[in-house]
């Protein structure tokens, strides 16, 4: 019987032996799950040393800018208090020729009166003065005149209607002619002065710091009176001087464009005068009411100068650092003018001489005599920069501290 060759076994290649040989997969493979940078424990824990060292830093900088708010404080009282404050007592004349220095020789100001020329009350105040004198060797002769006045005593507030003098001091009693570059400057000058009805009868007190007559009376207290009495009462109403210096300050301000272009001082400060009518005629006639007589002669009468220079802000003429004011109720009650003054939408823009001393002179008055005694809530306190400054790093170390608290809470939430 034939028996058949066995078949031949089917081509197997390497490749495919290969495969064979690897036992399959019980499961496909998975892919290895890698770490992640930082676990959640990780940035919490990240999250809260921040917020520590915060913590711990921002406290310390506060620490560090209150100290050094006070240090500057503490500098600044001692500019203000410094060896300096000897000041040369002052009469009228002498706070108005500080700010008329410049004005041309034929513009000279007479030297201040002694006391005897002043009066009958001369003798006495001449002995006084006298004995005196060893006290104030060092001061010049204004201080002669404010030792006579000192002596004598205040009078107080006319009840009636005194005897003026005829005629009453009047602003530019001197020779003031030639003092201009223009024609129409001095005509206007001119014009203005001899005006009995609109200018002479409204007795600008602003402008009689220019009056001989005015300077002359600062050793006699009961002239003094009189003259402030008769300030504030003239046979003009009030309301009509008003109107008539506001008239001449625009005339002024056309005729004398040159005078102003070059800065010439007399014209410049009789621009103050005229706009500051109204406010310096207030202060003039503030009373005090403890005593019932004129705030301005109590000045007058101080032997501390620094009371007077309040009345001469408006004419550009500022309280000085080395002030020691009383912090009297007549000071404040002449800064709460002269804040007043300033807020009037009105007259407020015409006050450049007050507008250029109030705020230095109303951040000392609040440093010497206290936050109520004058108004600094508008002022830019340009004089004293140094106490602004650790505040508003304060208020910036109070921002960062919340910006780290607020990341902090964020970064938390979203973890």
């Amino acid at each position: 019987m034939f028996t058949p060759p066995p078949s031949p076994r089917p081509f197997v290649s390497r490749e495919s032996s290969a495969l064979a040989a690897v036992p399959p997969l019980e499961k496909p493979m998975e892919e290895e799950s890698l770490p992640y940078p930082s676990s959640a424990h990780e940035g919490k824990r990240r999250i809260g040393r921040r917020y520590r060292w915060a913590v711990l830093f921002v406290p310390i900088f506060v620490v560090l800018l209150t100290a050094y708010r006070g240090y500057t404080l503490h500098r600044v009282t001692q500019e203000f208090s410094s060896t300096s404050t000897t000041l040369q007592s002052l009469s009228w004349h002498g706070l108005v020729s500080e700010r008329l220095s410049t004005w041309h020789p034929h513009l000279k100001r007479h030297p201040a009166p002694e006391p005897q020329h002043a009066g009958p009350s001369s003798s006495s105040s001449s002995s006084s003065s006298s004995s005196s004198s060893p006290s104030s060797s060092s001061s010049s002769a204004p201080s002669t005149s404010s030792t006579a006045t000192a002596s004598q005593t205040i009078p107080q507030i006319p009840s009636s209607p005194p005897v003026l003098p005829t005629p009453f001091p009047q602003p530019f009693d001197d020779n003031i002619a030639s003092n201009f570059s223009s024609v129409s400057c001095a005509t206007f000058f001119s014009n203005m002065t001899s005006s009995t009805t609109t200018f002479r009868s409204c007795r600008p007190f602003s402008l009689l710091g220019t009056s001989n007559d005015f300077i002359n009376a600062q050793t006699n207290l009961t002239l003094m009176n009189s003259l402030i009495w008769g300030t504030c009462n003239t046979n003009v109403d009030y309301g009509q001087c008003k109107a008539n210096m506001g008239w001449f300050a625009s005339e002024l301000n056309t005729a004398c464009s040159q005078e102003l272009s070059d800065k010439n001082t007399l014209v410049v400060t009789t621009l103050m005068g005229l706009n500051a009518f109204q406010a310096m005629h207030d202060v003039a006639c503030l009373p005090d009411p403890t005593s019932n007589t004129y705030c301005y002669i109590n000045a007058v009468r101080n032997p501390n100068p620094s009371d007077l220079y309040y009345y001469s802000l408006p004419l550009g003429i500022p309280l000085p650092k080395s002030a020691t004011p009383t912090c009297s109720a007549c000071s404040k009650s002449v800064m709460g003018v002269y804040s007043a003054a300033l807020a009037d939408s009105v007259m407020g823009p015409l006050l450049t001489g007050l507008k250029a001393t109030y705020d230095s002179s109303a951040a000392l008055s609040v440093q010497l005599c206290g936050a109520a005694f004058a108004q600094t809530a508008n002022v830019a306190s340009a004089a004293m920069p140094s106490l602004r400054v650790p505040s508003w790093s304060l208020i910036g170390s109070f921002v960062v501290f919340a910006w780290v608290l607020l990341g902090s809470s964020l970064s938390l939430s979203s973890s």
